[in-house]
């Protein structure tokens, strides 16, 4: 290079511009739908009182930030994340009895805008910096939300066996005219803050609490109300009847009876499932433009 491209080159480099980052992600997830929950009745909308701990399955995600300026960044990333629910493990008298349960591994998609603050040293102590300004970075706080999609297909335990709950229809999707078959491929907007630190000259590592929001009530394959056993029998078979109502009380003459029988409550359709997931991060970064050299 001629002097005048190294000054030109060293000075883009000075300015920080065009950040380029690689993550994975390592965490917890936890399921806010129909199934399990504490050991009250469920709140109508989010609340960490719907925590299962039980139900606590592994989050992986991997994938890319591009920083194009100050305050934003783009990012995108695949989603592996386990979800789980069980009524066995709340004592709320209801869920309980109804004793149904799912798990199912989902493969997601997302693409979010990150809001960030470069938190930097300087002589007069911490101050909040744009990329190119004086000190040493030390944490960088931020916010993000996004849209993607998410590919799940949910299994119910039954007799030791697990078995794909979709083709079921054990709230009588396709049967009845107004229930139609949910797709197994869904809409999220995935949203999250988080913190990173500065360990290295390429290397950050933070912790991150993320959220998405879905359009399908049937992640747990729960939703609206139990449907006529007869006519899901004669449909789908016994096990469609044994998935759709394995609950604990049913017979006639137990006092839970009632709750179970067709057209009463099953879940609640007013509510979208969602999920959550607190995660531990690493970064490696590579600054493009002025050197093939990886740096941060």
């Amino acid at each position: 290079f001629s002097f005048t491209e190294s000054k030109a080159l060293n000075s883009r480099k000075s300015s920080g511009s065009d950040i380029h980052k690689f993550f994975f992600s390592l965490g917890a997830s936890n399921f806010l739908g129909d199934l399990g929950g504490a050991n009250r009745i469920g709140s109508e909308a989010f609340s960490m009182r719907d925590l299962d701990v039980q139900a606590i399955r592994p989050a992986i995600q991997m994938g890319y930030i591009y920083r194009f300026s100050h305050y934003l960044a783009w990012r995108s990333s695949f989603d592996y994340i386990w979800l789980s629910g069980n009524d066995k493990w709340t004592q709320e008298t209801f869920r309980h009895n109804r004793n149904l349960n799912f798990r199912t591994p989902t493969y997601g998609l997302t693409s979010s805008i990150v809001v960030l603050f470069d938190i930097k040293k300087s002589r007069h102590g911490y101050k909040k910096s744009r990329i190119g300004g004086s000190g040493d970075v030390l944490f960088t706080p931020y916010a993000q939300i996004g849209i993607g999609g998410l590919y799940f297909s949910s299994k119910g335990k039954y007799q030791s066996s697990w078995h794909r709950l979709k083709p079921l229809c054990t709230e009588g999707e396709t049967l009845v005219p107004t229930r139609k078959k949910y797709s197994s491929v869904q809409f999220t907007v995935p949203m999250g803050v988080g913190l990173r630190f500065k360990v290295a000259d390429n290397w950050e590592v933070g912790i991150e609490y993320s959220q998405w929001l879905t359009f399908t009530d049937y992640l747990d394959d729960v939703s609206t109300t139990y449907i006529d056993e007869n006519a899901l029998f004669n449909s789908k078979g016994q096990l469609a009847v044994d998935m759709a109502n394995p609950a604990l009380d049913n017979t006639p003459d137990k006092p839970l009876y009632n709750s179970t029988l067709p057209g009463q409550q099953r879940g609640d359709p007013r509510d979208k499932d969602h999920f959550i997931a607190l995660s531990f991060t690493l970064y490696y970064t590579i600054t493009e433009g002025y050197t093939p050299k990886l740096r941060f």
